[in-house]
């Protein structure tokens, strides 16, 4: 049953009842058919008229009784009694009838309740009518005691019984005309005025029930025509609150898209700024570090020197780290995830934070015993929960609880409660109870360089770099946090394939090169960082020549023969580094060759693949090693930190 079939079937129920409508009217349309003004005034004042029944049947029977008892004890006629027990007899008759009309008035059976009601009503009229003409002895005194309840009961009528005129007729007239007739047949001038006056009274009170008839049928229309109105109005109502909160749902929508895309496209255009940036100042600090360091050992051990030197040292350090930050947040940093045990990267990370947060802090270490393998980057891993931690415990500074907790999580319905797609997951959080944030702090979290701790306290960059990192690793992280009661960090990682941990070769980390002297070309645009690697070289005790651009170094190479090493910078003008190695190599394959960028990364989106790469910065020990290792034709994947082959 839809609504309007709803609507209707209580319409019918509720509204006033009336008596019908001889006029025609127009059609209320409800779903399921069509259900017009007539037919519902009908159903309403049978109903009325069956809701009246109570009181009627209580009004005949009492006056039914009294008058037996008068007339009984008055006159010793026990006739009487008789009248008394088929009145009675048939009140309960019309109770029966009444009661089984209450639980099926819906049936739509509106005509057989009319008979019934109509036959109901005839009957005790005639019980009245007929008892009144053959019971009454020829006595004024006992027919004018019956005339006037008679009279009083048809009075009641109007008000009980005008809501169905048949109904109303079939008791005014069966109850009134045996007894006008008979004071007519008696003959004699009071008799026949008696007589006349019944006669007179039967018309006047079925006047008075035509009117109120009349009455309730207009009163009825109206309120049908104003239930109608309210019903379609209702009903518009309900369907524009329907298309206004779809309408609110749909821009909900569009504006997190909107955000969403917004989002993208602000990451994308801050990964190619940091890109570029990251190229150019890691060349400067190349150059910065490689003079430094030559500075220093020719300072020797003049403390005069070595202090600012080392302080120099550190804040070009401070820079490239600053700048692989930017990278891991605008998730432009190379990752070389693999299967990692996050109790031991946990472990790790706890034996340093135990000599970082304090003694007022209680560092809390809990993983599931049954913690899966990340497939993750395990020194960026490390430094997302040390860098988070130390959030925690600057959001403490009287003290508090930090505790750091692994356990594996399911997202059952992508995007249900995450960004994730559903499947298995490695959940590291770090929690603590201290100042917690803001909705506006909260806001603004995510957002680099943004902090709330005093000016030299920090960068802003922990929770920024951690969130990018858990991005690029196929993850996410989740920040739960409300003013005066902590603050929850998730980092959701993916997990990897069963068994892989047990199955990871463990590669060796350190290696002693056997160093020779050797014929390096080293080609760099930058002027900086050619002459100090050029320098740094030398030092080593090599022999190197230098060229600014790959022209100059391919006229060298045909020069110079044999050459053992070139490295060269990737990105030149005129010709990339890998353009220059690969021109090299064909008329030199013996040749060896290891490539400088300042920018990993690029060379994925490039597809420069199979080429050793030096990462800048880089100081001059990383730069003997890997020289070391390439001239020793040592083959190896991700040795040291800044050594990688590009796969």
């Amino acid at each position: 049953m839809d609504i309007r079939e709803e609507r209707a079937k209580a319409y019918q129920e509720s509204i006033p009842f009336g008596a019908q409508s001889t006029s025609g009217a127009t059609a209320s349309n409800y779903s399921g058919g069509t259900i017009t003004a007539t037919g519902s005034i009908f159903s309403a004042r049978i109903q009325a008229l069956y809701r009246h029944t109570p009181m009627v049947l209580t009004v005949n029977i009492v006056n039914s009784g009294f008058v037996a008892w008068v007339l009984a004890s008055y006159l010793g006629q026990s006739s009487w009694w008789l009248f008394f027990v088929l009145s009675a007899f048939l009140s309960v008759a019309r109770t029966i009838c009444w009661i089984y009309y209450r639980h099926n008035r819906t049936s739509g059976k509106q005509t057989l309740w009319a008979a019934f009601a109509t036959i109901g009503s005839a009957l005790s009229g005639l019980l009245w009518g007929g008892s009144s003409l053959f019971l009454l002895p020829e006595n004024v005194v006992e027919q004018t005691f019956v005339a006037f309840v008679i009279g009083g009961i048809c009075a009641g009528a109007v008000v009980s019984l005008s809501y169905y005129l048949p109904a109303f007729i079939a008791y005014v007239y069966l109850s009134v005309l045996p007894l006008a007739c008979g004071f007519l047949l008696a003959g004699g001038t009071l008799y026949v005025a008696m007589g006349s006056m019944a006669l007179v009274f039967a018309a006047f009170v079925t006047f008075a029930a035509q009117h109120f008839n009349r009455s309730f049928v207009k009163g009825s229309r109206l309120n049908l025509d104003v239930s109608e109105r309210t019903y379609e109005l209702t009903k518009r109502t309900e369907q524009l609150i329907a298309v206004n909160s779809q309408l609110q749902a749909e821009i909900a929508q569009r504006q997190e898209a909107e955000n969403r895309l917004h989002q993208a496209q602000k990451m994308e255009a801050l990964g190619q700024l940091t890109g570029g940036i990251a190229h150019d100042f890691n060349n400067l600090l190349t150059a910065v570090i490689g003079n430094l360091e030559l500075l220093q050992k020719l300072s020797g051990s003049d403390a005069n020197f070595a202090r600012p030197l080392n302080a120099a040292l550190t804040a070009a350090e401070r820079g490239a780290t600053l700048i692989q930050d930017l990278l891991t947040f605008a998730r432009r940093k190379t990752l070389l995830p693999r299967a990692v045990d996050i109790s031991a990267v946990v472990d790790d990370a706890e034996k340093i934070l135990k000599q970082t947060i304090g003694p007022h802090i209680r560092l809390v270490i809990h993983t599931a015993p049954d913690l899966n393998p990340a497939w993750v980057d395990p020194d960026q891993l490390g430094l997302a929960i040390v860098n988070l931690a130390l959030n925690a415990r600057d959001a403490m500074p009287r003290g508090g609880t930090l505790q750091i907790t692994g356990e594996n999580r399911r997202v059952e319905i992508s995007g249900a409660t995450t960004d994730l797609p559903a499947g298995d997951y490695v959940t590291i959080m770090v929690s603590d109870n201290g100042t917690g944030m803001s909705e506006a702090t909260l806001a603004r979290a995510f957002e680099p360089f943004f902090t709330t701790k005093p000016a030299g306290r920090g960068s802003g960059m922990g929770l920024s770099t951690a969130q990018g990192f858990a991005a690029q690793s196929g993850g996410m992280l989740r920040v739960l946090s409300s003013l005066g009661r902590g603050t929850t960090v998730e980092i959701w990682l993916p997990p990897a394939k069963r068994g892989a941990l047990a199955t990871a070769a463990v590669q060796p980390t350190d290696y002693v090169i056997d160093q020779r002297r050797a014929r390096i070309l080293v080609c760099d645009d930058d002027g900086d960082v050619r002459s100090v690697v050029a320098a740094q070289l030398r030092d080593l005790g090599h022999a190197v020549w230098e060229a600014c651009d790959p022209l100059v170094a391919l006229q060298i190479l045909e020069r110079e023969t044999p050459v053992d090493l070139l490295l060269a910078d990737y990105a030149m003008p005129d010709m990339n580094g890998r353009e220059l190695i690969n021109r090299a190599t064909a008329f030199q394959p013996e040749l060896k060759t290891l490539l400088m960028t300042g920018y990993v990364e690029a060379l994925r989106q490039n597809g420069v693949v199979g080429l050793r790469i030096l990462s800048k910065p880089f100081k001059a020990a990383e730069l003997r090693k890997v020289v070391g290792e390439v001239l020793s034709d040592f083959a190896h994947i991700n040795i040291g930190q800044h050594s990688k082959t590009i796969h």
